[in-house]
């Protein structure tokens, strides 16, 4: 048996570390859960559903609310996919075949699911996290990668770093049935194990729970590389912990990287935190509400009927305030003096100016006016016209889908290295051909596993390990997009980009463009030209040939012409 390097004094002093470092994300945790409320009340307002009929109406507005929507779906139509460039010629084929398996990896693990969901999380508080591990009871005991999305309260650093590789450790916490972990771990103790964490108490938790946290540290190895271990520990019980397991003595994940992945809106200097637009719009959002609701308050006021009646005045209540009575019978004279209607002043104009202001202030610092939602804006009517002006008013939407692309460059890294570290085994995977149609790819991690390739002198082995670059690709899915792809394909037609005789210039010409599928038509058009040089031809022969047996072919159809209508005439 291997010594126990992890035992419960190391698993206590990560617990004193990990209480020590809660006190720090105390703040964001409760911002958190402000900011939660506040965009729930949007979506379910409760204060609008007044008790009685004398109450005073409190209406919230959705104009931070529609902020949200638009941003989220404008994110939604850039879902980055990626590509693998491989650094070296020997790599080629392995960076084709990485390319096509990424994609069913995403799907495998819906990541159009967790995008979404992070999205969500990441406009309305600013920061987002993705998790990427290796589940081992995924494909039937086979093992597979598992992406999914991380909640960031509970996930626990180091105070005061703007990136979470540099922390010392990293800590996720959860609430588990304790009935579920001795199933999994019989030699878990219930008794030590702890049933409150401070910042965990968001929903009620169950009389059989307990607090489970998994430790992740990284450990720099004598040969001077770093590997991450990791270490599953409930009160003083070491549920696992890889530096306690035979195999594991390049660490649980060979990458030596954290498995999060934190993707920040706004950021903040000193923190892996950012604030998102509900901590930025929502001064203005709570001043419209407030306006709406005087304003509301003030229309009642003007639109109810009220009257001034001097005690005594001889008038039944009752009959009066009765709508359907065509005769109220009074007592007495009824003049101005003892009865008249409570009139209320016009509003001024600049109250509704005011409230216009402030939400057009929403819109400006949320970068959301109504030109990015298709609504005409300044007398622009022009279709072409006002799709130019979104293009150009979209700057803060393409600096978010950059930043994005950026989160999803480092997830994608992670995946690969899991790739690399437990794709021993062949596997099969359904592609999508370069035709279009599905194909059949078996594959392992033979190729791009780090091995040996030889010896110095002195004895050190020598090791190649392929690098690849991430190239990350916008699979945009709206309307104008397809559009704009189509009438530049019928500019190129109308060019004679593709006819065979033109298919030098329109290799240059491709060269310098980027689009959607140009691969493809650079194959097909050096296709086009390779044949052309393969029949003898130049491009410019084929095109004089084809000049000069215009004019003869006309020359014939000429004569014959000519002499059938002298057969005629002869006979």
């Amino acid at each position: 048996m291997k010594a126990k390097i992890i035992d419960t004094p190391q698993i206590r002093s990560a617990m004193e570390e990990l209480l020590s470092w809660q006190k720090s994300r105390a703040e964001f945790i409760s911002r958190v859960e402000e900011e939660e409320n506040f965009y729930r009340l949007r979506v379910a307002p409760k204060s609008h559903r007044s008790k009685g009929e004398g109450e005073a109406f409190a209406p919230t507005s959705a104009w931070l609310l529609n902020t949200i929507l638009q941003k989220h779906a404008d994110v939604m139509e850039h879902i980055p996919t990626a590509a693998c460039l491989a650094r070296e010629p020997d790599d080629e084929a392995d960076a084709k075949a990485l390319s096509a398996i990424l994609p069913v990896i995403l799907e495998r693990n819906n990541f159009e699911d967790t995008y979404s969901d992070n999205m969500w999380f990441k406009l309305k508080h600013g920061v987002c996290a993705f998790g990427v591990f290796w589940n081992s009871e995924l494909e039937n005991g086979l093992g597979d990668i598992d992406l999914r999305r991380v909640d960031l309260r509970n996930l626990y650093w180091q105070p005061g770093i703007r990136d979470i590789q540099r922390s010392r450790s990293v800590y996720f916490v959860e609430r588990v049935d304790a009935v579920t972990l001795r199933t999994r771990y019989p030699h878990f103790d219930q008794k030590e194990a702890a049933t409150a964490f401070p910042g965990l108490d968001r929903a009620e938790a169950g009389a059989d729970q307990v607090i489970l946290v998994d430790w992740y540290y990284k450990k720099r190895l004598p040969s001077g590389r770093t590997v991450l271990h990791y270490c599953k520990f409930a009160g003083d019980t070491v549920l696992f912990a890889s530096e306690n397991e035979e195999g594991y003595e390049n660490g649980w994940y060979e990458h030596g990287e954290y498995p999060f992945v934190l993707d920040v809106l706004y950021p903040i200097e000193g923190e892996c935190v950012g604030f998102g637009i509900i901590a930025l719009a929502k001064d203005p959002q709570i001043y419209i509400d407030r306006m709406d609701r005087n304003l509301l308050e003030y229309m009642d006021w003007a639109t109810r009927v009220r009257f001034f009646c001097k005690r005594n005045t001889g008038i039944n209540e009752q009959d009066f305030s009765d709508l359907t009575r065509r005769i109220v019978e009074v007592e007495g004279d009824i003049d101005e003096e003892r009865l008249r209607q409570i009139r209320v002043d016009d509003l001024d104009s600049f109250w509704l100016n005011l409230k216009t202001a402030k939400v057009n202030e929403l819109k400006e610092t949320t970068a959301n006016r109504d030109l990015l939602q298709g609504t005409p804006d300044g007398g622009v009517t022009a279709a072409a016209a006002i799709a130019a002006l979104q293009e150009a008013g979209n700057k803060t939407i393409r600096d978010m889908v950059a930043a994005s692309y950026r989160a999803f460059v480092r997830t994608v890294r992670l995946v690969l290295e899991c790739v690399r570290q437990f794709y021993s085994e062949a596997r099969c995977f359904r592609i999508l051909g370069d035709n279009g149609e599905y194909r059949y790819l078996t594959w392992s991690n033979a190729h791009i596993a780090e091995r040996v390739t030889g010896t110095l002198a002195d004895g050190t082995p020598v090791c190649r390990r392929p690098i690849f670059d991430i190239d990350v690709r916008a699979e945009k899915k709206d309307p104008y997009t397809r559009l704009s792809h189509n009438e530049m394909m019928k500019d190129l037609y109308r060019m004679g980009a593709f006819k065979p005789e033109n298919a030098a210039e329109a290799g240059i010409l491709l060269s310098a463009m980027d689009f959607s599928g140009i691969g493809r038509i650079r194959e097909q058009v050096a296709a086009q030209a390779s044949a052309l040089r393969g029949s003898g031809m130049s491009p410019e022969d084929r095109s004089l040939q084809k000049n000069a047996k215009e004019p003869l072919a006309k020359a014939m159809a000429g004569a014959v012409a000519l002499a059938e209508k002298a057969e005629r005439e002869m006979q």
